[in-house]
């Protein structure tokens, strides 16, 4: 754990060096995961079984890799008490997030904006240190209650062997998993293999090869977003509670070393406090590890939430006593945590918004994953005779100024019409 002061060349520095890390980390994964693109592009299955040999030591056929599976149940009754109440809890929130088209006519014109759900998803479940149940669940029920018809999980071998896992699944209908996790399955996603047919779009969240997979098919397919390492922020003063805290931060340092966890405070009292609680544990695998987080005192918390605001983290967690203030203060955020009592781990299953959020700084931009991200909208025009003639000259207009006389004239000749 580091402490850096929040104003000046130390915090500069700081800023530079991550966003300097970052653009490598990225660099790298692109040249990492384009070469195993254009592989499974070449080959296919055949591709991501060869992968799944070298890179994981696991053999399974080409024709193997795709999987139907059925509905099962489980034994342990907390468990599927708990899944019960995180669906029920996740569906409620999503919900309100359904929307329709419109229509309108307008002096014998006809003009509608539709909105149809999206026919085919793969929703990618990481599998690297635990089996994400709760991944499966944040982008399995925006992408039902949208509508979408067909939908496919791809996710590594040993989660897709999990009872609970195939459990999760039987609940939203999906019969379909493709066991291959990483840049290859994500390419199998979204440019089909001879086993699985391509998907409209992908959803869920992985690591910095995921992520760069991802971004190097949009255009190939859709994508939710290019989520990868977790993030959170915390912001904190002098009353915030200093146990509350560190384990919040060891909560998102537990997701893996390129994680980042940063707590920003106005009182180098409780950053000296908080640094005495996150002495490296030698459990830190078990209780998440303290050497990658950082705590940034500022010289006041509105310093502290414009920090906050230039690094756009998934999660912002506020514990202040005038956080909904604050939280103002902060609109590039992926998912805002007001008080003690809200802990971001909550978030992360059953409070009911979605753990699919915007990482690396792209919360100036991203939003959460929901119902919208699984609809397309298009437009439908039926113009009449009158409307048509009575608006092309100034279409012909805009057309000849811009340099496209063709354009013009698919316009004129309607008005030449007898």
């Amino acid at each position: 754990m580091k402490i850096i002061k929040g104003d000046g060349e130390q915090l500069a520095a700081w800023l530079a060096s991550a966003d300097s890390r970052r653009r490598a980390d990225e660099a790298t994964a692109k040249l990492q995961a384009a070469a195993i693109i254009e592989a499974v592009r070449r080959d296919g299955d055949a591709a991501v079984s060869r992968l799944l040999m070298e890179l994981d030591g696991i053999d399974i056929p080409p024709t193997k890799i795709r999987e139907s599976i059925d509905p099962t149940d489980i034994d342990d009754e907390m468990l599927r008490g708990s899944i019960d109440l995180a669906i029920e809890r996740i569906t409620r929130f999503h919900s309100g997030q359904r929307t329709e088209g419109y229509s309108f006519d307008d002096e014998g014109s006809r003009f509608e904006h539709i909105v149809r759900p999206l026919r085919r998803v793969g929703i990618y479940v990481p599998g690297g240190r635990a089996v994400y149940l709760s991944t499966l669940i944040m982008c399995a029920i925006p992408s039902r209650l949208a509508g979408v018809r067909d939908i496919v999980v791809a996710t590594t071998p040993r989660v897709a062997s999990q009872k609970e896992f195939r459990y999760v699944c039987g609940l939203f209908g999906i019969r379909e998993v493709y066991r291959a996790g990483g840049a290859s399955g994500v390419a199998a996603l979204a440019l089909g293999t001879q086993s699985l047919e391509r998907v409209d779009k992908i959803v869920g969240p992985g690591n910095r090869w995921v992520a760069a997979a991802k971004q190097l098919l949009f255009g190939e397919t859709g994508i939710d977003m290019t989520a990868g390492p977790s993030e959170i922020v915390v912001i904190a003063d002098e009353s915030s509670d200093v146990q509350m805290v560190a384990a919040d931060l060891r909560a998102q340092a537990e997701h893996g070393e390129d994680s980042a966890s940063i707590c920003i405070t106005d009182s180098h009292q409780f950053a000296s406090r908080l640094a005495r609680v996150l002495v490296p544990d030698p459990r830190a695998r078990a209780a998440g590890d303290a050497t990658n987080i950082t705590v940034v005192v500022t010289p006041t918390l509105e310093a502290g939430a414009r920090l906050a605001n230039r690094l756009a983290p998934e999660h912002l967690s506020i514990v202040t006593g005038n956080a909904r203030a604050i939280a103002d203060l902060v609109p590039d955020c992926g998912s805002v945590f007001l008080g003690s009592e809200s802990p971001v781990a909550l978030g992360d299953y059953v409070a009911g918004t979605n753990h699919v959020l915007p990482t690396g700084g792209s919360a100036r931009f991203g939003s959460p994953l929901g119902v919208y991200d699984f609809y397309k909208r298009s437009n439908l025009v039926s113009l009449s005779v009158e409307t048509c003639r009575a608006i092309a000259p100034a279409g012909g207009a805009i057309a000849m100024f811009e340099g496209l006389p063709a354009h013009a004239r698919s316009m004129q000749i309607r008005e030449e019409q007898p």
